[in-house]
């Protein structure tokens, strides 16, 4: 849904409001609040806090002008001179020449890529707030299980192509080896740009912001059921073998009668992809 539509039962003073009580220091809640009092409550006043964030995300990228641009550029430049050029850096701008997409690569770390590189974390669940760009760290894992972050990727949007761009770049400064697994989240955009750029790679998904979602999707089971939550875990985390796992949760599926669950379903589909343990330092694959 387009930036229009969200914002859609927000009139031209509405919006002039909202910007200003957010440059007053006030809180998304509290113009909602504002707002409410203005129209007789906030039952009458068309739109919601979401609404509200829209508007401000909209006002945070105008922010992003070449000035700001230029000056995070020069000040990577220059820090890339004076460490003797240990840094690869790669950006691309849009046709209003603002900055989409910037690559950062510690050339320091590379010697570290090539002897680990087997397992790479590509999240994209930061974000860098002032500017609602994503902040993506590449992290891999040494041989002492210690996580390494020796690049990172500022991105505008999460669309395939965007995501082929910043993995075609990635693979420039990292001397055109790829990983043998990379993990990231269920973003299908992600997914797409890894078959092609990546296509000897293997995805696998992240179980920790899976299960981020358990709570949203599986609501009605959490609040009806006490112990639905610790068979789940049970049966996901502490199955040892595959074995194991498809008896215990052909036996959870019936107890709780999850036939017919499309997203737990959709889930059971995907569970060769997942890598249950992603922590700062640790790896355990399903």
């Amino acid at each position: 849904m387009s930036l229009v539509q969200h914002e859609r039962h927000v009139n031209t003073a509405t919006r002039s409001l909202i910007k200003t009580l957010y440059d007053s220091g006030v809180r998304n809640c509290q113009v909602m609040n504002v707002t409410g009092n203005i129209h007789g409550g906030n039952d009458k006043v068309g739109f919601n806090v979401q609404h509200v964030r829209n508007v401000l995300r909209d006002k945070r990228k105008k922010r992003f002008e070449i000035g700001d641009v230029q000056a995070g550029l020069d000040l990577l430049h220059r820090l890339n001179e004076k460490n003797g050029s240990k840094y690869f850096i790669r950006t691309k701008v849009d046709e209003e020449n603002r900055l989409k997409c910037l690559v950062w690569i510690d050339l320091r770390y590379l010697m570290a890529y090539q002897n680990f590189s087997d397992v790479v974390v590509f999240d994209t669940t930061y974000r860098a707030n002032r500017y609602t760009m994503s902040f993506v760290p590449f992290t891999e894992v040494n041989h002492h299980y210690q996580s390494v972050i020796f690049g990172f990727v500022l991105m505008r949007d999460e669309h395939a192509s965007t995501f082929e761009w910043i993995l075609r770049s990635w693979l420039a400064g990292v001397g055109n080896k790829p990983p043998l697994t990379i993990i990231t989240d269920q973003d299908q955009a992600m997914a797409s740009a890894i078959a092609i750029i990546l296509s000897n790679t293997t995805n696998l998904l992240c179980s920790w912001h899976i299960s981020q979602k358990f709570p949203e999707k599986l609501a009605h089971y959490y609040s009806d059921f006490p112990e639905f939550k610790t068979d789940f875990n049970h049966y996901i985390y502490k199955s040892v073998t595959e074995c194991i796992f498809e008896a215990r949760w052909a036996s959870f599926v019936e107890k709780y009668h999850l036939q017919e669950h499309k997203w737990l379903n959709g889930l059971y589909e995907l569970k060769h992809k997942w890598i249950l343990a992603y922590t700062r330092n640790t790896f355990s694959a399903f």
